[in-house]
């Protein structure tokens, strides 16, 4: 497959789209004056691509500046390596920024929590020092995950960003991540003595696109009324199920709870001052301060209540967790790296309780 290449200039980006040797790349400003004409031969070369992707594909996104309609063409494309993805096939996706430069870096969140696609946030800086080193960052942890069936379960409170620190997370780790809403509707489609795992996992290397294909082949096939006590006992079940056959992090209010009795656990919780949660709240929705202040009350109540009903235990009480992490002074890639650095540093620890089963 031929290669595609643009030199970049003053407001066009250069892009590399090299399958021989595994490059595909684009960086530098993007303001092109017909921005959809731009990148339709990019689009089309990977729809090309597709059909006969390598068995990794390592995309980098390393924008200086780019306009709105550039930003949709760049949804465009990591939608097409999303399909790459569900396919099977691993991709990785790497979005860089440089520090400080925040609008950049919550661009990249937000795209990791629209695609279901690895995107891993990374500075300039740290991509240089560790291409430098020749090292992945990630590697330890990468292949603890891989060889020592592990849970981390994640708390959060809203808008503190548990939910895309849990997401790069399992990026980082190539493990999946699960939430209440996947859990919710797998429990509703299926009943817990149902093997979810099995039915997911036959036949097919990625999760994502198995849950996809059984909640849509299954909608309207049946009609359920669940109670709360009903529906939270299956979502436990299928909770314990996947546990049992990979390493996984699990986002949700009582996953502390769920896997106390497993010996290779960690247990997360992300919090944030009231303030920044506030403003996060506000920019992200696009509502007022007031509104803001609403929706947090009244989704922490409910969240406290939860917990309490199920677990017996204060969502807040931290005994219930080993590692807190404060987002005030942080990004999500800085909470990311402590965890894995703990996880690091637990991973002896896990081998002892392993060799001594």
């Amino acid at each position: 497959m031929a290669a595609f290449r643009i030199k970049g200039e003053d407001d066009i980006p250069s892009v590399t789209l090299d399958r021989d040797n595994n490059i595909f790349e684009i960086s530098g400003r993007s303001l092109p004056e017909e921005t959809m004409l731009f990148y339709r031969p990019i689009l089309n070369w990977l729809d090309n691509y597709a059909r006969n992707p390598l068995p990794r594909t390592e995309f980098v996104f390393d924008m200086t500046y780019y306009n709105t309609a550039s930003a949709k063409q760049f949804l465009e494309i990591l939608l097409k390596l999303e399909d790459i993805y569900c396919m099977g096939y691993d991709v990785r996706v790497t979005w860089l920024y440089e520090n400080g430069d925040f609008d950049m870096e919550d661009a990249g969140v937000e795209y990791a929590r629209i695609v279901n696609v690895p995107i891993v946030m990374a500075t300039r800086e740290t991509a240089m020092k560790h291409a430098a080193n020749g090292q992945d960052a990630n590697t330890g942890a990468q292949e603890f995950a891989k060889n020592e069936t592990f849970i981390v379960t994640i708390g959060r409170e809203l808008g503190a960003g548990g939910r895309v620190v849990g997401r790069l997370l399992a990026d980082k780790l190539r493990i999946n991540y699960f939430d209440y809403a996947v859990i919710e509707a797998l429990a509703t489609q299926y009943d817990a003595d149902e093997d979810i795992v099995e039915k997911v996992n036959h036949n097919n290397s990625n999760w994502w696109s198995g849950i996809r294909d059984l909640i849509k082949s299954n909608i309207g096939k049946k009609e359920q009324s669940e109670t709360a006590v009903a529906l939270t006992d299956k979502q436990q079940e299928i909770l314990n199920r996947i546990a049992r056959n990979e390493s996984c992090i699990v986002a949700g209010q009582s996953a502390f709870y769920i896997f106390r009795d497993y010996p290779n656990h960690i247990n997360i919780f992300i919090c944030a001052s009231d303030e920044n949660r506030i403003s996060k709240l506000m920019t992200r929705e696009g509502i007022t301060r007031d509104e803001a202040i609403d929706i947090i009350n009244r989704v922490s109540m409910e969240r406290d209540m939860y917990v309490v009903e199920n677990t017996g235990m204060p969502r807040h009480d931290t005994r219930n967790y080993d590692l807190v992490i404060n987002m005030d002074n942080i990004s999500e890639e800085d909470a990311v790296n402590i965890i894995i650095s703990y996880i690091e540093t637990r991973k002896k620890y896990f081998a002892l309780l392993v060799d001594n089963d």
